[in-house]
């Protein structure tokens, strides 16, 4: 590209523009290629490495002559494409050949488009079904990717990449069409709405999301620990191994609360022999703090910003849900409940509500909370009217709260008002997710999609597909990010691993 003088000629007088002349002629009308004197185009020509460079340096509109010599072998200052390559140096686009060489005049091969590409544009993302001639090992492996991820490349029809296979003029003009103006890219069912950003090989069994800084705890039932994976990052840094099983976990004012249970739930260990612990992390460092031994099997927990735990009992049938200093591990308070009650903490800390998960009709409650010792329980105003799954989410802004079912009911200062029936969603969920600020509201049911809301209405307004079946989701009101874990498989592997997908929403300032 980029080999004459002479003024750019448009695409449509290319008289061999071939396949791609749209996306020729974009980038000309671009400034960003030229044809030959002679007015053609050469499209099956192999694109010149340094070409490759100058296109992409034209497009970015980078000044100039300023950057640090790279000190290849084959270029000296003044030669073809010696600033353009010294600036894409500069900017981590390019890094050259063994030998300290650049080969400026070396034929491109497709890996090596892909790695240019993904930097100059900061291009993320996994594509998990792969190509059959990339393995994960291969040093395209990442760059190959995340251009399929991205919908700017597909393969070929027979599941392949080709990434030694030089291209071409046309097809490079293309790949590079399709990032600049997405309106040129191909139709491929197998891309996602979402961008799977990382993968990791845990089990994971409960999830917490820290308030302000980009970190999602996870409780790894594989290795009994907790672990902090930065979702801008995707780094993870875990803690020491649990000294007992652990079941789930609360976050609350830089502390990680952990349920450390001693034997297996059952209806018939009784108050007078139950035993457990819970656990005390550093949410910064991970480190554990301590553990507090308790005469309580427990089951879920919670916890609020003075360090008081809240701990619902998973045996003995009609059980108790207590409140703990955290420091001294002292009993603030005790409350009756059915044993294996998942319980919930409300964004002023002043309610416990509860579900149970083992009697039928499921049932809602509440507990008044005041300096952490719990108030006598306050049943629903209903008892089976309305079926509901083992869950409970309050919404963040203290409206309501949501069920598996679809269902929801008002969360109200007012005790006649607590726990009213408010409506049902079009669809059952396994994972809901708020964004209370823009108005909206996901669901997921283990599956390869999400569902959208207009939180107001509760009216359905959209779907994102997924790569892997949904099973947890969050959302970001710092990032404007919606992030869902998800099982997924790569290629024809039938091992899972536990991704998380992203959706990034533009939202005007």
């Amino acid at each position: 590209m980029l080999l004459s003088l002479v003024p750019s000629a448009s695409a449509a007088t290319f008289k061999d523009a071939g396949t791609f002349s749209k996306e020729i002629d974009y980038l000309t009308d671009a400034g960003i290629i030229m044809g030959f004197p002679d007015g053609t185009f050469r499209p099956d020509l192999p694109i010149k490495r340094v070409d490759a460079v100058r296109m992409i340096m034209r497009e970015l509109q980078e000044p100039l002559g300023d950057a640090p010599n790279p000190n290849f072998k084959d270029m000296s200052v003044g030669s073809k494409g010696y600033d353009e390559v010294a600036k894409a140096v500069e900017l981590g686009i390019i890094s050259g050949k063994p030998g300290n060489v650049f080969d400026p005049n070396g034929n491109l091969t497709r890996a090596e488009m892909a790695t240019v590409l993904v930097r100059t544009y900061h291009l993320t993302g996994i594509y998990p079904k792969g190509f059959t001639d990339v393995s994960l090992n291969y040093w395209g492996s990442p760059y190959i990717s995340a251009l399929a991820a991205n919908n700017i490349t597909i393969g070929y029809k027979d599941g392949t990449f080709k990434p030694t296979l030089t291209i071409s003029r046309a097809h490079f003009a293309a790949f590079m069409t399709r990032i600049i103006e997405p309106s040129f890219q191909p139709s491929n069912p197998e891309v996602a709405d979402t961008y799977l950003e990382a993968l990791f090989d845990m089990d994971i069994i409960d999830y917490k999301m820290h308030p302000t800084e980009p970190i999602i705890f996870v409780l790894d039932g594989a290795t009994n620990d907790v672990s902090a994976i930065n979702y801008e990052t995707f780094d993870v840094v875990s803690s020491d191994e649990l000294a007992l099983p652990a079941e789930r976990m609360a976050y609350a004012n830089g502390k990680i609360y952990v349920t450390q249970h001693k034997k297996p739930h059952s209806p018939y260990w009784w108050d007078e022999d139950q035993e457990g612990a819970f656990t005390v992390v550093n949410a910064s460092t991970l480190k554990i703090e301590k553990t507090i031994q308790i005469a309580l099997d427990p089951y879920d927990i919670e916890a609020d910003d003075k360090g008081v735990v809240y701990i619902s009992s998973g045996s003995g049938q009609h059980t108790r849900v207590e409140s703990y200093n955290s420091s001294t591990g002292a009993v603030l308070s005790s409350q009756r409940i059915n044993d294996q009650n998942l319980i919930e903490l409300n964004e002023a800390q002043t309610k416990l509500y509860s579900i149970t998960t083992l009697v039928s009709p499921r049932d809602l409650s509440v507990y008044s909370i005041t300096d952490g010792v719990l108030g006598p329980e306050k049943d629903s105003p209903y008892h089976g009217e309305y079926d509901l799954g083992k869950d409970l989410t309050l919404s963040p802004d203290g409206k309501y709260i949501f069920n598996s079912t679809g269902r929801f009911f008002r969360s109200a200062a007012s005790v006649t008002s607590d726990m009213t029936y408010v409506g049902k969603l079009d669809r059952a969920y396994s994972s809901i997710a708020f964004d209370v600020n823009y108005g909206e509201l996901y669901t997921a049911n283990s599956q390869k999609f999400i569902q959208a809301y207009d939180y107001q209405t509760m009216e359905a307004s959209g779907q994102f597909t997924t790569y892997g079946n949904v099973k947890k989701m969050f959302y970001d009101p710092n990032s404007n990010t919606l992030l869902a874990f998800t099982a997924v498989q790569l290629g024809k592997s039938t091992v899972p691993f536990t991704g998380l997908e992203v959706i990034y929403f533009d939202t005007e300032e």
